[in-house]
């Protein structure tokens, strides 16, 4: 490889890998964590990867698929579905991963949405598919199994009926669709291509500062889930380019986390804040003194956490932003970071950004809408293709060759970037924009908080006021005086104005696969609530004006 480039042309995800096994055979190229095992480390060389490839590759073949077709998979995270995803794309293939979490209709709209051709699961899950999802469609797709030995097998043919079309695999050929978690909305599928994906682990590769990958020499334990832009993408081919490892979890846990990077040897994990948070929390984790991790690479880490959380587990925790529409990150990497102020750093070549105002004008040092693009003569270049089936919705997101990100962003001068929160998470009250992440790292600050999340509710009088969901340990009392105390706490050192209104005490929070609370089922709980349900606290919050 040369890590010289700025980015990768014309290469495709079988080129690109065969270019580093043929390098690396003898690498360690996949993990799955002990967790995932019952304690047994499962390893895969990236010769061994190869092999179980070519065996796939005639299982294609002689089931007729062909360049183009798109292959959904439902079996879990784990190594050996980034082992059929290599398959899939080596052959041409499209993969659309999907969450085995989901309910059923959500997994009939993936299927139907995406047109896929067979479905792949777990050959135990194959009779409960069969009779509760492949029943269901009109149209017949296929379900073929993959056993404990990695072997697929035909279940049930499809009888799509499709003429086999002269393509070629190239760079543009469709790789992936990715649908987007769907907290607020239906999920989009991005189509993504063999471009995107080998540009959005390269560009992570090439990183230096706290990065710096060591070719062959990094593990890097992902337990976000595989059917997501992180895991699926970007730090799986950030490992393919290097030859280096990735350490696939199951989920996130935190009783066995550091257990989990300890017997993994890890040197790098992924985040998301609320892990951050949970761990930190928990007094009973402990990491070796003498183990190999080096850096955290996540987003969202609440800033009064940060340098805390450094100082006790000693590692440099860096934010990074990316979404599945665009994945060549940014990251806060350098020595000097901005620790505690959710900044995600500054943009390296290949990309431009800008933050503008609700006029449409540039703006430095204030909350703007984020724009980004790969550059003003191919602004769309490294990005998703477009959203499946919905041009409508891929033109929105593109105008005036930028491609809005929905996220409310503040840059400086000096062009470092700091994260506020969604814009669809800010709430509108009284001509004040509240940010839902801001409220929502008040309430995690509290011991005594486990879990939450702040959303907008509408007001008569302030056109939206602040509703808080909070999951607290199961010591404290779930009463309208306890509410009145978090309020007390929070005042301290938030406006009164951004205090939640209304807060409704949980057992637990429902939440995506990613670990994030899942907003749309929370927005549908909000307003299916009636008013005895929750505590009202406005008469409250109004006397904590200062």
């Amino acid at each position: 490889m040369n890590y010289n480039k700025k980015y990768i042309y014309n290469s495709t995800i079988r080129s690109l890998f065969n270019k580093i096994c043929n390098k690396y055979p003898k690498n360690i190229f996949l993990i799955n964590s002990g967790f995932l095992n019952n304690g047994r480390i499962k390893e895969y060389t990236y010769e061994s990867v190869k092999k179980h490839i070519i065996k796939n590759i005639s299982f294609f073949k002689e089931n007729n698929f062909f360049i183009g077709d798109r292959i959904a998979i439902m079996v879990g995270n784990s190594a050996e579905y980034f082992i059929l995803k290599l398959s899939l794309n080596y052959y041409g293939l499209s993969c659309v991963p999907i969450n085995m979490d989901l309910t059923t209709n959500e997994i009939i709209f993936i299927l139907n949405n995406s047109n896929s051709k067979y479905l792949i699961c777990l050959d135990h899950k194959a009779s409960h598919i069969k009779n509760t999802i492949l029943n269901s469609f009109k149209r017949k797709i296929g379900l073929l199994t993959l056993n404990t030995n990695n072997v697929l097998k035909v279940v049930k043919k499809t009888n799509i009926s499709k003429i086999k079309a002269n393509k070629k695999l190239n760079s543009k050929t469709e790789s992936s669709i990715l649908y987007t978690s769907g907290t607020t909305g239906v999920p989009k599928g991005c189509i993504l291509s063999h471009e995107y994906e080998i540009n959005a682990g390269y560009s992570y590769a090439i990183k230096k500062g706290l990065i710096s990958f060591k070719i062959g020499k990094e593990r890097l334990y992902n337990c976000l889930p595989v059917h997501h832009i992180n895991s699926g993408v970007l730090s799986f081919f950030a490992m393919l380019i290097t030859a280096n490892c990735q350490i696939q979890s199951e989920r996130f846990s935190v009783k066995n986390f550091w257990k989990d990077i300890n017997q993994s040897k890890a040197t790098i994990f992924h985040y998301l804040g609320v892990m951050a948070s949970l761990l930190y929390k928990n007094k009973n984790n402990k990491i070796k003194t003498n183990n190999y991790l080096r850096i955290g690479v996540g987003a969202g880490i609440e800033p009064t956490l940060h340098a805390k959380f450094e100082k006790r587990f000693g590692i440099p925790m860096i934010e990074l932003w990316g979404m599945t529409e665009m994945v060549r990150c940014i990251f806060d990497n350098e020595k000097n970071r901005k620790i505690g102020k959710r900044c995600f750093g500054k943009i390296s070549h290949g990309l431009e950004t800008k933050v503008i105002n609700n006029s449409g004008k540039e703006i430095f040092d204030s909350e703007g809408s984020f724009l980004i693009r790969f550059n003003k003569l191919n602004p769309k270049t490294g990005f998703f293709i477009m959203y499946n089936k919905n041009k409508t919705a891929t033109r929105n997101a593109w105008k005036n060759g930028w491609f809005n990100t929905g996220d409310v962003v503040v840059k400086d001068k000096a062009g470092n970037h700091f994260f506020v929160d969604r814009a669809k998470n800010i709430i509108r009250r009284s001509g004040e924009n509240i940010s839902s992440a801001e409220v929502e790292q008040a309430l995690h600050n509290m011991k005594y908080v486990v879990n939450c999340s702040v959303l907008p509710i509408k007001h008569k009088y302030y056109e939206e006021e602040v509703f808080a969901f909070i999951v607290i340990t199961k010591k404290i009392k779930k009463n309208i005086s306890v509410a009145k105390t978090i309020l007390r706490e929070m005042n301290a050192f938030l406006s009164y104005f951004k205090l939640p209104c209304y807060v409704k005490f949980l057992d637990t929070l429902p939440l995506t696969s990613s670990q994030k609370p899942n907003r749309r089922e929370l927005k549908k709980l909000m307003l299916s609530l009636k008013r005895e349900q929750y505590f009202n606290l406005e008469e409250f919050k109004r006397k904590l004006k200062k």
